[in-house]
């Protein structure tokens, strides 16, 4: 029997607690946040008489801030967690020069990634699932509103690094080492729509998850799932700003189109990357 696919709880525990350590560094920066403001209200004597909506208000204000901070913080501990793991594959005789790192690799995997997004957006409008979903629009409008500067830093770069190291560079290759690709890509998928908390940025989560996976299994370096979710995070931040999405929901024509054209560059994106 291969002992690399066996599953076991030790290895489960090690997929996921980096994932663990990154939900709770949110919390932390959350409450600094919150102690942060609540601070800064005693000192300029801005004390309004229900201090807990107040406190709350502001929380959800600064949702990107506390994102952009817990990144920030802990990507230095991933990249760490990654490269010891990159450290203990070479040891076991994988060798990195197998999977050469090129530019048209990258250049796909963001066109690729930046195009399921918008296809996935659309498939997610098509269902019902903001119903269900009461947290949905809160967190939506926390993460669409203020600087579009710091969201771009926040959603489009820091954020989908973290994400990626962990659950690209350390989950998904910890479950690969204990079972095939295939199984490895759907409970990553499924531990990373589970992340995002909520039913409809799940379901796109667990949607786009599987595609980094499969860039991750393909090229076997982190950088090109790590830009793909960059492009993809920044293609979607840049058309709610500028309104440019809100176009293709105004007809069932510029729907249709937006769908067929996103499908149809994500599935070139995905054979060029099969050529690589």
């Amino acid at each position: 029997m291969d002992n690399r696919r066996k599953v076991t709880l030790g290895g489960l525990w090690s997929s996921l607690y980096p994932m663990l350590i990154y939900l709770a560094s949110q919390v932390a920066a959350g409450i600094l946040y919150v102690l942060g403001v609540a601070v800064y209200s005693a000192l300029s004597g801005v004390m309004p008489a229900d201090l807990q909506d107040y406190v709350m208000d502001q929380y959800i204000e600064g949702t990107i801030t506390v994102v952009l901070l817990s990144a920030v913080l802990t990507i230095p501990l991933f990249a760490w967690l990654y490269h010891l793991d990159i450290q203990k594959k070479k040891r076991y005789g994988w060798n990195e020069e197998w999977y050469p790192l090129t530019e048209w690799k990258l250049l796909w995997g963001a066109v690729g990634s930046a195009a399921l997004a918008l296809f996935g957006n659309g498939l997610i409008s098509l269902l019902p699932l903001a119903q269900w979903s009461d947290s949905y629009e809160e967190v939506s409008d926390a993460l669409y509103t203020g600087s579009i500067w710091l969201r771009m830093a926040a959603v489009g770069f820091f954020g989908p690094a973290v994400e990626e190291l962990i659950m690209r560079g350390l989950l998904y290759q910890r479950l690969r080492a204990m079972m095939r690709p295939v199984a490895a890509m759907i409970w990553s998928a499924l531990v990373f729509g589970v992340f995002h908390g909520n039913l409809v940025q799940g379901v796109y989560a667990f949607l786009i998850g599987l595609f980094f996976a499969w860039l991750m299994e393909r090229t076997q370096r982190i950088l090109v799932p790590m830009l793909g979710h960059m492009a993809a995070n920044l293609f979607i931040v840049l058309l709610e700003d500028s309104h440019l999405l809100d176009l293709f929901y105004q007809s069932e024509l510029n729907y249709l189109g937006m769908m067929a054209v996103s499908g149809i560059v994500f599935l070139w994106a995905v054979a060029m990357l099969r050529e690589q």
